[in-house]
């Protein structure tokens, strides 16, 4: 395992079919994720952003239904919430996964006392509406202290989730709270990993990125500085640096 704490220079290699990278977004997350990243680096072209798991109620249920959708074989890149989903991909089908990058994520299942605390958080946003709930319950928690008063950040994560919508949350609720433990299937994922945290992130700190870090074989840990959580809307060059440059080792590790 490797581990930076700066950006570094970008990498890139050409290739006629390069690998195909997609994109999984966390809960109350849509397209406008990513959109700072791409704009910042145009060349990293997903061939897919699945929609918000609308209609599966486990990672393991939302994973096959995007097997049936995905190319034969893939980097992933998942963010929070689509970070379970991306390693339940790794674990149904690791002869598809060329690579896997995981953003403000973790590997643990989620602890029984925290059952009726999601299904208040959901209840909450029924009753409030989902624009109000973002902004009085998860805005604090979703971004570094020095983001807190960026109305147009809090604009687009509001957005987001009204886009989404209560629905799909629900669903999304469920994927959190059946995920497994995926701690022990790490070792066995041999492909170029990417981990990328927040050092201001309250909702996965440092202590679940190190277990991600250090118990995938072929991974590097990146930390953004003076970044919470929404590493992809708060860090989005930053975090395209990194992705292009784990990109790069995949298409090394191919031709090798």
């Amino acid at each position: 395992m490797t581990h930076s704490s700066c950006p570094t220079g970008s990498a890139t290699q050409e290739n006629a079919a390069p690998t195909p990278l997609v994109l999984l977004g966390g809960t109350l997350c849509d397209h406008a994720l990513w959109a700072p990243m791409l704009d910042a680096d145009p060349g990293l072209r997903p061939v897919a952003l699945p929609t918000p798991y609308a209609d599966h109620k486990s990672a393991a249920d939302a994973t096959r239904a995007l097997l049936h959708q995905l190319p034969a074989r893939f980097a992933v890149l998942g963010f929070s919430l689509g970070g379970f989903v991306a390693l339940e991909l790794a674990a149904q089908a690791p002869e598809r996964i060329a690579g896997l990058a995981l953003v403000a994520s973790n590997a643990r299942a989620d602890t029984p006392d925290n059952a009726p605390v999601r299904r208040a958080a959901f209840g909450a946003a029924r009753e409030a509406g989902l624009a109000r709930f973002v902004e009085t319950t998860l805005w604090p928690q979703y971004v570094a202290s020095h983001r807190r008063d960026d109305a147009a950040l809090a604009a687009t994560i509001g957005g987001m989730a009204v886009r989404v919508g209560l629905e799909a949350f629900a669903d999304q609720v469920d994927i959190a709270l059946t995920r497994v433990d995926s701690r022990p299937r790490l070792p066995a994922i041999r492909v170029p990993a990417l981990i990328v945290s927040g050092d201001e992130d309250v909702l996965n700190p440092e202590d679940r990125q190190h277990e991600l870090a250090d118990g995938l074989p072929d991974a590097h840990w990146h930390v953004c500085a003076r970044t919470g959580h929404f590493v992809p809307l708060e860090a989005p060059a930053q975090l395209g640096r990194v992705v292009r440059e784990w990109l790069a080792r995949i298409e090394g590790k191919r031709s090798a």
